[in-house]
């Protein structure tokens, strides 16, 4: 911006006279200005002016020193210039945040606005106080644990508070009882304290069962869809429909019902006809071929009739209550 200023160079007294010298000069302002001042000093005779220009960076305190001054739409654009700002470095913070910490910060957003809940202050205040649990990493169970660390909470109150325990506060919680159990592990690992570890240990089942496995690792390493049904199939607390409907064999006298049914395929055949001999099966055939055919005679009547007195007179000697009719009837 160039400026055009009339610059007193010089001024001089001469009794009552006086005598005033002027010049013009102009000057390059590389700002845009928005006010000027000039100062002559008598004394060192220097004329000094000063330019007033705008800010490159305003704060929100510039700014409302300078909100007469500015346009509104140069306020406006330093405003938002700012918010951009903040949020810049906003960004930035929370990028140096650990998923956990921005969740602290998370709940403690919604704690300033009263929406958190029980289950957000229990997890807030377990995030806040995060330890490490060891396993397989000292002397007591190295031998037979594997190194491990994980995260736990030192915060205690965890769970006197009636809330759902699902999601991070359950992989915590879950955590705590491990590290729990991993104490009492350690208390009954004291006899391997002094085992040398990594070298050949002692072991009685080499010396004394060599041959034979503690468990059948070629069973429980396999992979397999087969269940074990032994608990249901061998158990009398289930019914023997159920144990049917759940895939149990279901014995009688031993055999199973596909046995029992192969067996009777070979008995009988599968046409439906009984293939084999029967006594009892002849002397009814017999019985129809000789009598079932044809009207019984009167002399076929005078033959049963001679075979049944001779049985009916010895069952009248032998019956009491018809020997006590006949002695009352005379």
């Amino acid at each position: 911006m160039t400026k055009q200023i009339i610059a007193l160079v010089a001024l001089l007294s001469i009794g009552a006279f006086s005598a005033v010298y002027a010049e013009t000069t102009t000057v390059e302002v590389p700002f845009n200005s928005h006010g000027q001042t000039c100062n002559f000093d008598e004394i060192a005779v220097e004329y000094m002016c000063v330019w007033q220009g705008f800010k490159e960076v305003y704060t929100i305190e510039d700014l409302k020193d300078y909100k007469e001054l500015l346009t509104v739409e140069r306020y406006d654009q330093e405003i938002q210039k700012l918010n951009e700002a903040a949020l810049e470095v906003i960004a930035i913070e929370q990028a140096k945040l650990t998923p956990n910490e921005k969740t602290i910060q998370s709940i403690e957003q919604k704690l300033d606005r009263g929406t958190a809940t029980a289950r957000d202050s229990v997890l807030m205040n377990l995030l806040k106080e995060l330890n490490t649990c060891k396993q397989g990493m000292d002397e007591r169970t190295q031998h037979f644990q594997t190194a491990r660390e994980f995260e736990v909470s030192d915060f205690q109150l965890w769970s006197v508070n009636n809330v759902k325990y699902d999601g991070l506060l359950g992989e915590i919680a879950m955590a705590i009882e491990e590290c729990q159990a991993q104490e009492q592990i350690y208390k009954l690992g004291v006899g391997y304290q002094n085992f040398v570890f990594g070298g050949k240990q002692y072991s009685l089942q080499d010396k004394f069962t060599p041959d034979i496995q503690a468990i059948p690792y070629s069973q429980w390493t396999e992979t397999n869809s087969g269940v074990n049904k032994s608990l249901i199939c061998d158990s009398n607390a289930h019914s023997q429909q159920y144990k049917q409907q759940f895939g149990c064999v279901i014995l009688y006298d031993g055999l199973s019902a596909e046995e029992i049914k192969r067996q009777n395929e070979l008995r009988f055949g599968t046409d439906g006809q009984i293939q084999y001999q029967s006594q009892v099966l002849d002397d009814y055939m017999s019985f129809m071929n000789e009598y079932g055919g044809r009207e019984a005679t009167v002399e076929d009547k005078k033959v049963q009739e001679l075979i049944a007195e001779p049985i009916a007179n010895e069952w009248k000697d032998d019956h009491n209550f018809y020997q006590n009719k006949l002695k009352n009837e005379e």
